[in-house]
């Protein structure tokens, strides 16, 4: 019964994880919508009213305001003072967010950005035996950080600390292991086939 409120309680924290930040971006995108609707509707009502695709024409425009910021935007995260100023962010008050850079790594991966940490992924002895980890970061020579997601929700499980002797390194991505976690194992028979 434990495990099961527990499969429950950690499905459900992955859920509000994953969805805070989407929810957060629609508001954001709601909310800067009107403001550009309203900035925009002097302008666009010496237009005629003329429907696009059932769009009016102060919609579309809008639409396109916000586009054209987000491109901006992207432009200007590109440049060093805005990295600079996106990892201080991240130091210092980002960092602070459970599971915030496991979550940035894994969406980067996922979506196919270009990251300078690539989490590896490995294996790691459990009570229960093998389990997949991703390795975090070098201690010293023999020793290791590792975070151990859960299953079915790999937003959620345990930082490890293991000795170089116990990791044994699997030659698949960090794409691959999460897509086997969520699916409970399913899979793993062809992923780890010679490598066990």
């Amino acid at each position: 019964m434990n495990s099961i409120l527990k499969i429950i309680k950690t499905t459900f924290l992955g859920g509000i994880l994953f969805l805070a930040p989407l929810v957060l971006l629609l508001i954001i995108l709601e909310k800067g919508y009107h403001i550009i609707q309203k900035i925009t509707l002097p302008i666009i009502s010496h237009f005629p009213k003329v429907k696009i695709l059932g769009l009016a024409i102060e919609e579309i425009v809008a639409i396109l305001i916000i586009f054209l910021i987000c491109v901006s935007a992207g432009l200007i995260a590109r440049t060093t003072y805005a990295k600079k100023l996106i990892q201080r962010l991240e130091n210092g008050i980002l960092s602070f967010v459970p599971g915030y850079s496991f979550i940035k790594k894994t969406n980067e991966n996922i979506m196919g950005l270009e990251s300078n940490e690539n989490l590896k992924v490995v294996l790691v002895p459990t009570d229960a035996g093998l389990q997949f980890a991703f390795l975090i970061e070098e201690i010293n020579e023999n020793n290791f950080a590792v975070f151990v997601p859960a299953a079915p929700n790999p937003w959620s499980g345990s930082v490890c600390f293991v000795e170089k002797k116990d990791i044994k390194e699997v030659d698949i991505s960090q794409k691959e292991a999460l897509a086997c976690i969520r699916k409970l194992g399913f899979g793993s028979k062809a992923l780890l086939k010679d490598k066990l």
